[in-house]
This record gives C-alpha cells, structure tokens and sequence, in this order.
C-alpha cells in the first residue's frame, strides 16, 4: 500500500514519499519529502511531518482510508478538502471516485464546490458512474432552525440541476464584485 499511498498523495501534489522511521519500540514519526515530486537525491530530503503544512497532515489519514477500505465497508470523510489547495481539492475527487469503483461506500461531507464539480467532471468524462453518487444538501430553515435534507442524482453528463442556495452564489458573487471593481479601475 506504501507504494498506492505514495502516488496518490503525489497526485494532489502534497509529497512524492511518506516513509515511518521507527524512534524507540512506542515511537514513530512520519518523514515526508518536502517536494511534490521525487527528484535525484530526494531521499535526502525527507523532513518529520510535524514540519510541513497541516494540509499532509489532514490529508493523510483521508488517504489511507480511502486505501485500505475494502469493497462494501464505509468510509465517512468530513471535509477533506480542507487545508488543501485548490487543485488539490479538485484531485481529491479522483481518489473518492477509485474508491467507489473499487466498491467502497465514501459518504463524504464538503463545502467545496471545487470538489463536488470536478466529481461532476468525472462522471460527464465517463470515468465514475453516476450511479455511484449521490447528493444531499442539508438545508437550515430560517424560520424554526429545523434542517430538511434534499437530494440529487447526477444526470450522465453529471448535472444535477440547481446549486443549494448560497453555495456556489458567494465564489460567483465575489468573482462578479472584483470584476466589477477592476473594470471600474482600468475605467478610471
């Protein structure tokens, strides 16, 4: 598995090696290569994971789940995207998609419209089966604070109808606001 690991944290650009270094009988630290990518003499470059950024660190234990979970068990993720940036949050849904393929159940709970689009990518490029995902957006009503749940199905091109509201509203309105602000400026 080291080598599946390996390659899957190098995909969302995070490190090309995790290796443990045994420190006494009880003790282990996780060395990590500090590029993205191994290079010539880069196993000299391995650093204790407590000195690279909390995205490894969160990241890694997303990643091992992902690999070690067997067909039909279930693997529930709270937001792993979080601490990544944003093409690594968009590559984090080709591991999601192996392992559903694989037959495992990933139930995952996000606030990345990153991840949730590049999920749609796949399945509109026929790499994942529609039928492998589902949505859920949980909604707070405003009026009593209850929340109602409602779902989706991704269509084959993996659409899936309208965003919940406010979701996606605040990346579009902040991209129109500085837009608006830049035009403003070239204008004056």
């Amino acid at each position: 598995m080291s080598e599946a690991l390996n390659q899957a944290l190098e995909s969302l650009g995070l490190t090309w090696k995790v290796v443990a270094h045994r420190i006494t009988h009880t003790q282990v630290e996780l060395r990590v290569g500090r590029l993205p990518h191994g290079k010539r003499g880069g196993a000299y470059d391995l650093v204790s994971i407590a000195d690279v950024g909390f995205g490894l660190s969160q990241t890694l234990p997303v990643v091992v789940a992902l690999l070690a979970a067997k067909r039909g068990q279930v693997v529930y993720l709270e937001q792993p995207e979080i601490h990544l940036h944003p093409r690594a949050q968009a590559q984090m849904a080709g591991l999601l998609a192996e392992a559903a393929r694989r037959g495992v159940r990933v139930i995952v709970e996000t606030h990345s419209s990153l991840l949730l689009r590049a999920i749609q990518t796949l399945v509109a490029k026929g790499h994942l089966d529609r039928k492998l995902v589902k949505l859920h957006w949980f909604i707070r009503r405003e009026d009593d604070g209850s929340t109602t749940v409602q779902s989706a199905d991704l269509d084959k091109e993996g659409a899936f109808g309208n965003w919940p509201q406010d979701f996606d509203e605040t990346a579009i309105t902040a991209e129109m606001e500085y837009l608006d602000a830049a035009e403003a400026w070239s204008e004056s």
